[in-house]
């Protein structure tokens, strides 16, 4: 049988087909061997964007359509990337962003209260082989891991998507140790939508439309109800002590702003101790370091009002000052933020050198607190200062060491930071000698942003700054007053409002207690307020109504009129004003308080918002 030949048309077609069904399989062939994935790795302090290396099908396309585990891995480029994370920030994590859309069968689950586990891990040299791949043992490597059926809901039809993250190890040789991928194991359908280098962060944080939990490299369990946060690996990413080099890490909190919760008071457990923090009106976030507590990595638990939490991380506090700013084993510069609730009784062990530590207001930006060990510490920084600014007969001349010798300055201190620059520039005019520790002060107030430099001189911010001392310690009552007293001046040296008003009380409040309050204050003698300034007299007439709750100022300024300093240089209005039981200060007090709890959300004898 003669065969018969193909066309040359028909042959063209053929090799056509030929080389399409090739180039196909060789695509297909291609895709399921490349490495890479279609999930990137940026980071917090570069422009890296590259793809990971996928090291099984899952990790491809990042997705996982039913259950399953994808595995990734990290070029040098993206393993740099976690070390210039770290060396700037102290700290350093793998965060990524999952997406989940549970199909239909496992949304059949979550009415049944069935267990639905994630997984998470970062992998390093020892997770793989000599040839390059991962051990059999992976489902024992420590993770976080996450119920989701506590986190997914069966009548939600949008993708939920959340934020984890994992802190990696701390390490004087951190370059030696960095992450080389990471695994996720889900029971969910979902995507893994990127992956970030970042600074760490532990907690917890709802305050945006993505969720995000943050652990330490020792893992955990995800607490989707937020009633507690394990923060006992904390140790293993952040510096344990204050150093020369290095700083604690800082909580902070975010509150929630529903009307219904503001006035509420949530209790917070850390290693046993307990924290009392007010939700207050006009209020959102706080911040107190870790340094003040007796066991600050430990496990914190919410036992009332969760609810009014957003979101509570504990973060990393790069140190980034050096030249003439360097801390030493005798100064420090750069304050630390915290709510002044946590001054009182901060952990003294934890104060960056022994003579004192300074903080600033974690609400007000450019109010510092300096607590000093003791008075001739607080007098060798402030006192020469009290007598230039406040002190009748002194003021506005800089008295020699010789003359001010064996005076003492006050108990407590407050300063504007224009006194404050209207000081170091009389020095600077009379090129007066400042001793070392207002020397050092002046840096302090530079490097906080209290006073600008201006050429020889400084030019004043707003804010201002408090002193007190640990020796006022041997009156329990004394100290937290002083604080008060003290804080509040800060307040009106920054809001001219707030001096506004205050001078309106103190004109229209009762005649003859406001004479009584001037009559006390000469009085005095070691007081040496200046009566004849009508600033000073607002702003002490203010502080010392507003550094007790109101139901103690009547009992406080009948107590005054029991001194025999008082008693006897102003009999008449001392007995007036213990007939009257001190009526005229009660309710200038209600007036004050309700003003500064509508604006500042806190109320007399107390402007912290966080205490023990």
């Amino acid at each position: 049988m003669k065969l018969k030949l193909l066309s040359k048309k028909s042959i063209t077609v053929l090799c056509v087909i030929l080389c399409a069904v090739l180039i196909v399989l060789t695509a297909i062939v291609c895709v399921k061997n490349s490495r890479t994935s279609s999930v990137k790795l940026s980071s917090t302090v570069s422009d890296i964007e590259e793809t990971l290396i996928a090291k099984n099908k899952f990790a491809h396309t990042g997705i996982i359509k039913e259950k399953g585990q994808a595995q990734f891995s990290f070029n040098a480029n993206q393993k740099d990337a976690f070390y210039q994370v770290y060396d700037k920030e102290q700290s350093a994590a793998l965060v990524i962003r999952v997406k989940f859309t549970p199909t239909t069968d496992q949304k059949e689950l979550l009415t049944t209260g069935s267990e639905l586990p994630f997984n998470f891990g970062i992998l390093y040299n020892d997770d793989f082989d000599k040839n390059g791949k991962l051990k059999e043992e992976l489902n024992t490597k420590i993770s976080i891991y996450a119920d989701l059926s506590k986190k997914l809901s069966y009548r939600d039809n949008n993708p939920v998507i959340v934020d984890f993250s994992m802190a990696i190890p701390k390490s004087e040789h951190f370059g030696n140790n960095l992450p080389v991928g990471f695994f996720v194991s889900s029971n969910v359908a979902c995507q893994i939508l990127s992956a970030c280098a970042a600074p760490a962060l532990i907690g917890f944080d709802n305050s945006l439309d993505i969720s995000f939990y943050g652990f330490s490299s020792n893992g955990g369990i995800v607490n989707f109800q937020n009633t507690s946060i394990d923060f006992s690996g904390a140790s293993l990413a952040f510096p344990v002590q204050n150093t020369k080099s290095s700083n604690m890490p800082q909580y902070v909190i975010t509150l929630n702003d529903d009307a219904e919760l503001k006035g509420k008071t949530i209790k917070l457990s850390i290693g046993g101790e307990k924290l009392y923090i007010k939700n207050s009106k006009n209020v959102s976030k706080l911040e107190f370091p870790s340094a003040s507590l007796k066991s600050p990595f430990s496990n914190a638990e919410f036992s009332e009002n969760a609810e009014c939490v957003k979101s509570f991380l504990l973060k990393g506090l790069p140190f980034e000052f050096n030249g003439e700013y360097q801390q030493t084993d005798s100064n420090v510069y750069k304050a630390i933020r915290t709510d002044p609730g946590l001054i009182l009784n901060y952990n003294q062990k934890n104060w960056r050198v022994k003579e004192y530590e300074v903080f600033e207001w974690d609400r007000y930006p450019g109010i510092l607190f300096f607590d000093t060990l003791n008075y001739d510490i607080q007098d060798d920084f402030f006192r020469r200062l009290a007598y230039y600014v406040e002190k009748r007969g002194y003021k506005g001349k800089l008295w020699s060491d010789e003359v001010l010798e064996g005076k003492h300055g006050y108990n407590a201190h407050d300063y504007s930071a224009i006194s404050l620059a209207d000081f170091f520039n009389k020095a600077a005019e009379e090129n007066f000698p400042l001793n070392q520790k207002e020397l050092l002060l002046k840096k302090i107030l530079i490097l906080n942003g209290l006073l600008i430099p201006d050429g020889d001189r400084v030019k004043p911010s707003e804010g201002g700054l408090v002193s007190i001392s640990r020796e006022s310690e041997s009156d329990p009552t004394l100290r937290p007053k002083l604080l008060a007293h003290e804080a509040w001046h800060m307040l009106f040296f920054r809001d001219e409002d707030f001096r506004n008003f205050v001078a309106a009380v103190y004109y229209t409040f009762d005649p003859d207690s406001r004479q009584f309050l001037l009559d006390f204050f000469e009085s005095q003698t070691g007081l040496g307020y200046d009566i004849e300034d009508e600033y000073l007299m607002h702003n002490e007439f203010m502080a010392y109504i507003m550094q007790q709750s109101i139901k103690y100022v009547p009992e406080y300024f009948v107590n005054r009129t029991n001194l025999y300093s008082v008693w006897s240089f102003t009999p008449v209005l001392s007995q007036y004003i213990r007939d009257t039981n001190a009526k005229g200060f009660e309710d200038a007090a209600i007036i004050l308080n309700d003003y500064v709890y509508d604006v500042y959300g806190i109320s007399g004898g107390n402007v912290a918002l966080i205490n023990r």
